[in-house]
C-alpha cells in the first residue's frame, strides 16, 4: 500500500511538471511567417509590373516627343511654303492689278485713235469723198472697221498700222490679263491646301501634346504608387522580422521547455523506479506522459505515408533563406491527387484558414496533432474519427501557395488546442 502510494505521488509529479512546462500558444507561428512572405513577394511583383509599365510609358514619351518634334519640322516646312505662297500670291495680284491698268490704257489709246480717225474721214467727208463716211457709218464697232475690205483699200497705211498696232497690243494684254487672273487661282488653291495641310499638322502636334501630358501625369502616379509600395514592403520585411524573431525565442523557449520535461520525466522515472524496485506493474497510460521525436514510426498507432507520391519539395527545419523554421514538408502531387490520414484519430480542424487555405488537422492523442494544409476539398468533417490511409482531402493550391503540393506536419506536446511544438514529419513517416 506504501509502494502504490509512491507511485501515485511520482505519478502527480509527472503530471504536475508537464503542466508546468507546456508551451504557451505562440504569438507567430509558421505559417503567420509564411503569409507574410507571400505577401513581400506579392508585393515585390506589383512592384516588378508597375516598374515595367513605368519603363514602357517611359519609351512612348520619347517615342511621341520624337513624333513632335517630327511634326514641328513639317510644320515648319509648311509654314515656309504658304509665306512663300503669299508672296508670290501678292506679287501676282499686283502684276494682275497693273496688266489691269495697262488695259485700261491701252483701250483708251485705242479709243482715241478711232475717234483721231473719224475726224479725219469727217473732214475728207467735207471736201467731197463719201467713202470713207459710209465704211464708217456701216461699222458696228472699230474691229468690224478694220476689218473692212473696203476700208482697207481707202486708209492710209499709217491710219492702218496704227490701229492694228493698237488692237495687237490691247489682245497682248487680254491675253496676259487672262494668264494673271489663272496664276491668282491657282497660287489660292494651292494656299488653301498648304493651310488645309498646316491645320492637319497642327491638329496632329495638338493631340501629341495632350498625350505628352496623360503620360507625364501617369508616370508621376505610378512613381508615386511604386514609392508607396517599396514602403509597405518596408512595412512588411519589419514585421517579418518581429514574427521570425518571435519563432526563433519560441523555439528556443520550446527547447529549453522540452529538455526541462525530459530532465522531469528522468528523475520521476527514477524516483519511481527506486520506490517500486521489483514490481512488473506497468506505465499508467492515462498519465500527461509527452513523447520525444521518435527514432522510427511512434508505438501508439500504425502511421501510413500521406499520399501517393513522393516528392519532397521542402523540408523540415530552420532554413536560411526563409531566416526561420519550416513547420512541415512540403510532398509535389497533381491538382486533385487524394490525401491520406497518416494515423487513425479523430478530426478536430476540417476547414478553411487564409495561410493554410482548405485544412484538416487531426488529433491522434498524447498530445500529437497532424496537419494537412492547401487541400482543394475536404471529405471529413470536425469530430469525425478517421482511420490511417483513409482519404479525407484532395491536393490543391489554396491559401498562401504557389503551386498545387501538400503541406503535411505533426506538432506534438498539444494540451488540447494549438499550442504544441512542430517536430520532423519523417520521424514518423517515411515516403
Amino acid at each position: 500500500m506504501k509502494r502504490f502510494h509512491r507511485r501515485c505521488i511520482s505519478g502527480l509529479l509527472v503530471l504536475t511538471m508537464a503542466l508546468s512546462f507546456s508551451m504557451p500558444v505562440m504569438a507567430a507561428d509558421e505559417s503567420d511567417k509564411e503569409a507574410k512572405e507571400q505577401q513581400i513577394e506579392a508585393l515585390e511583383q506589383e512592384k516588378e509590373e508597375q516598374n515595367q509599365a513605368l519603363g514602357a510609358m517611359n519609351v512612348d514619351k520619347a517615342n511621341t516627343e520624337a513624333e513632335i518634334e517630327a511634326l514641328d519640322v513639317q510644320l515648319t516646312s509648311v509654314q515656309e511654303k504658304i509665306d512663300a505662297t503669299n508672296a508670290e500670291l501678292q506679287k501676282t495680284e499686283e502684276a494682275l492689278e497693273q496688266t489691269k491698268k495697262d488695259l485700261e490704257t491701252a483701250k483708251e489709246k485705242e479709243k482715241k485713235q478711232y475717234e483721231t480717225l473719224k475726224i479725219r474721214i469727217k473732214v475728207m467727208y467735207e471736201k467731197g469723198d463719201t467713202g470713207y463716211l459710209d465704211i464708217l457709218f456701216a461699222a458696228k464697232d472699230i474691229a468690224s472697221f478694220l476689218n473692212s475690205t473696203e476700208y482697207i483699200s481707202k486708209i492710209s497705211d499709217y491710219d492702218n498700222n496704227l490701229l492694228q498696232s493698237l488692237q495687237d497690243t490691247r489682245k497682248q494684254i487680254e491675253a496676259l490679263e487672262k494668264q494673271l487672273e489663272e496664276e491668282v487661282a491657282r497660287i489660292q488653291t494651292l494656299k488653301a491646301e498648304l493651310e488645309a495641310q498646316q491645320s492637319e499638322l497642327q491638329g496632329l502636334l495638338d493631340e501629341k501634346a495632350a498625350y505628352i501630358q496623360s503620360l507625364n501625369q501617369s508616370i508621376a502616379y505610378t512613381e508615386e504608387y511604386i514609392k508607396e509600395i517599396e514602403q509597405n514592403i518596408a512595412d512588411e520585411e519589419q514585421a517579418l522580422a518581429e514574427i521570425e524573431e518571435q519563432i526563433r525565442a519560441a523555439a528556443e523557449q520550446a527547447a529549453r521547455e522540452q529538455a526541462a520535461r525530459e530532465q522531469a520525466e528522468r528523475e520521476a522515472a527514477a524516483s519511481q523506479q527506486g520506490s517500486s524496485s521489483g514490481s512488473d506493474d506497468s506505465y499508467d497510460s492515462g498519465s500527461s506522459y509527452v513523447p520525444s521525436i521518435p527514432d522510427s514510426k511512434p508505438a501508439y498507432g500504425s502511421w501510413v505515408w500521406p499520399s501517393d507520391t513522393y516528392l519532397l519539395t521542402d523540408t523540415f527545419g530552420y532554413q536560411e533563406w526563409r531566416g526561420g523554421i519550416h513547420n512541415g514538408i512540403d510532398i509535389g502531387a497533381s491538382y486533385g491527387d487524394p490525401i491520406y490520414a497518416a494515423a487513425s484519430g479523430t478530426v478536430w480542424i476540417a476547414g478553411w484558414s487564409d495561410s493554410a487555405g482548405n485544412w484538416v488537422v487531426i488529433n491522434h492523442g498524447g498530445g500529437v496533432l497532424s496537419v494537412y494544409m492547401h487541400a482543394s476539398a475536404l471529405y471529413v468533417s470536425s469530430g469525425q474519427y478517421v482511420s490511417a490511409g483513409q482519404t479525407i482531402a484532395a491536393v490543391g493550391n489554396t491559401g498562401y501557395s504557389f503551386g498545387a503540393h501538400l503541406h503535411f506536419g505533426i506538432m506534438v506536446g498539444s494540451s488540447g488546442g494549438y499550442d504544441g511544438y512542430w517536430v520532423d514529419p519523417l520521424g514518423y513517416v517515411s515516403p
